[in-house]
Formats: C-alpha cells, structure tokens, sequence
C-alpha cells in the first residue's frame, strides 16, 4: 500500500531548487519601497520647485509690471532676418527697435528692484534673479553694440557658476513664482 503524503518532504526533489524564502523577502521589500517611493512622488512631495518667494503682492505686480513690458515689445519684433545681403537697409532699424527694446526691459528691472518684498525668501531671491536679468540684460547691450558696429552675430547668454545660461535661470524663476510674462523668452520674441 502506497501511502500518499500531503506534507511537503524536507528533502528536495531532484531537479529542483530549495526555496529561498531571503530572496522572496528582499524582492518584496525592494517592490514596497519602490512603490512607496512613488507614493512620495505624486501624493506627498512638493510641487513647486525651490524658487517660490510665496509674497502674492510681490507677485502681482511684478506680473503686471512684466505684462505691461511685453505689450510694449510686441510692436517692436523685427520679422526680418538680417544678412550679408539685406544688412545696409535693415540692419540699422533692427538696431533701433532693439535699443527702444532695451530701455523697456532696463525700466522694468528698475521698477522690479524697487517692489517691496515681504517674505523672507523673497529679500533673499529676488535680488538674486535680478542679478540674473541684469547679466541678461548686459548681453542683450552687448549684442546690440555688435550689431551696431555691423557685424551680425547672434544673441549669446552668459553661461553661471553651476554651467546653466543665465536665461534658464531666469525663467525657471519666473515660471515657478506664476510671473512667466517675466520670462526672457516672451520679452525677447
């Protein structure tokens, strides 16, 4: 009489490999921390990067100021493109329209710098985005004074400490303070 045994033998059947109840565990905990980890991600952590200044006022009017700035661009974009060719007749209104462009953004720099900030992260931040613009801004001069003397070349930015250009800079600031029409790219269409 065969006798049928429901119990698991303690000895391993030829051809196959024991359990290894670690290894079981350290995949399932693997699997829960990597889950609990995009929990984290998108339930729990912050969403709005490290440059909040979190000063509404402040916000406001430098988002209106920037607004007022951009619609006074936006007559002064230059549809042409300037070469060899075309230079003599179009490059000198280029020039113009481009120092007009200057004095609206230099003007809207000195309005910013002078909005009261009420948060302490915004006495640390903001005069350092304004740092930013005004490195910005000394570029954009610069070009300007190249493309008066003639030559045609494009518009470069200076590159930070950290290996970022200074327009990135700029409008990852603006655009996590909600004041993109501050962004360089919007003013410089």
């Amino acid at each position: 009489m065969s006798t049928t045994s429901s119990e698991p033998s303690s000895v391993h059947e030829p051809g196959r490999r024991p359990r290894r109840r670690w290894l079981t565990a350290l995949l399932a905990l693997a699997a829960l921390a990597i889950a609990g980890m995009w929990v984290y991600a998108f339930v729990f952590a912050p969403r709005d990067g490290v440059n909040p200044v979190r000063d509404k006022a402040w916000t406001d009017a430098v988002g209106a100021r920037c607004s007022s700035a951009s619609e006074s661009l936006k007559p002064l974009v230059f549809r042409t493109k300037i070469t060899e060719s075309n230079k003599e007749t179009d490059l000198p209104e280029f020039v113009t329209r481009l120092d007009k462009a200057y004095a609206i953004i230099d003007s809207m720099l000195d309005d910013i710098e002078g909005y009261p900030r009420s948060s302490e992260k915004a006495q640390v931040l903001v005069p350092q985005w304004i740092a930013d613009y005004r490195i910005w801004e000394k570029d954009l001069g610069d070009w300007i004074e190249q493309l008066r003397a003639g030559q045609i070349v494009k518009f470069g930015v200076a590159v930070t400490d950290t290996g970022i250009p200074v327009n990135e800079r700029i409008n990852t600031f603006a655009t996590e303070n909600r004041v993109t029409s501050c962004s360089t790219d919007l003013l410089t269409s």
